[in-house]
């Protein structure tokens, strides 16, 4: 990653009062509050100019970044926040079970899994936990314990308003199967069980009620069609079916991962 990474996306409006800010990398969402901006995650390490400019073409700024909250601990979505908290002075919350990654206890950031270096560790102010709701800048984000990606890996809820309506946006955390997979688990020394706790919380996020899904990844999301096809009329991003598609996906993708890891351990 470059160190002076620039936008390679456009910026968006995703609702009244969520932003879309990252890139084809990795997402970086703001919440707009009442006294400052919410982000939710911050990117790879050099991200942050790129951020900083899609920020400022939505008619935001970087300097009102009042908190930096983390979906998990792996380098892509907490790389610059140390920057972040150098030049706003924001404070920063991530689940308590990544805690000991970003502030540099345990390595389990990914980085060396893409030949980067560690990202720099920083103290986070808070931790959360399962179905804790967090108020920030006077918005709301509920915290649900969604591991398998890493063991801190959470899903947010955020309720948010389209041309005044109100609605709730949601976004999983994690869901590559990359850190899922037996070699790293076995490498890490952590639990092959998440494989299961990953398809178990998916079923259980599938209950909720969502109106528009995040994409941690742009990708998963579609980000960049649905930015194409924004007008006045019609929001491409609320899609009351997307989310439990979108699960059911993830959590067919692990067990199609788990099924053929049998398969090669049955015939090795």
């Amino acid at each position: 990653m470059q160190n002076q990474w620039k936008s390679d996306m456009q910026p968006v409006m995703m609702t009244d009062d969520i932003a879309f800010v990252g890139g084809t990398p990795v997402s970086v969402h703001a919440l707009i509050g009442r006294d400052g901006l919410i982000l939710i995650d911050s990117g790879y390490p050099g991200m942050l100019s790129g951020v900083e400019e899609n920020l400022r073409a939505l008619g935001l700024h970087l300097g009102d970044v009042r908190f930096v909250v983390h979906s998990h601990g792996h380098i892509d979505h907490y790389g610059s926040t140390a920057e972040i908290v150098r030049r706003t002075g924001a404070q920063t919350l991530i689940g308590r079970e990544d805690a000991d990654i970003v502030d540099g206890r345990r390595d389990l950031s990914w980085a060396e899994e893409l030949k980067l270096d560690r990202p720099e560790p920083f103290t986070p102010e808070r931790t959360f936990s399962d179905g804790e709701t967090l108020t920030l800048c006077g918005r709301t984000i509920r915290c649900v314990h969604a591991p398998g990606h890493t063991e801190g890996t959470y899903a947010f809820f955020i309720e948010t308003t389209v041309n005044g309506a109100p609605m709730t946006a949601a976004m999983h955390g994690g869901v590559g199967l990359g850190s899922m997979q037996r070699w790293f688990l076995e490498k890490r020394g952590l639990p092959l069980s998440l494989r299961e706790d990953f398809i178990a919380g998916a079923q259980r996020l599938m209950e909720e009620h969502v109106d528009i899904v995040l994409g941690n990844h742009p990708q998963q999301n579609d980000t960049a069609g649905k930015t194409v096809r924004m007008n006045g009329a019609v929001n491409p991003f609320v899609d009351r079916s997307e989310w439990r598609r979108f699960l059911d996906n993830c959590a067919r993708q692990v067990r199609s991962m788990l099924d053929e890891e049998e398969r090669t351990l049955r015939h090795s």
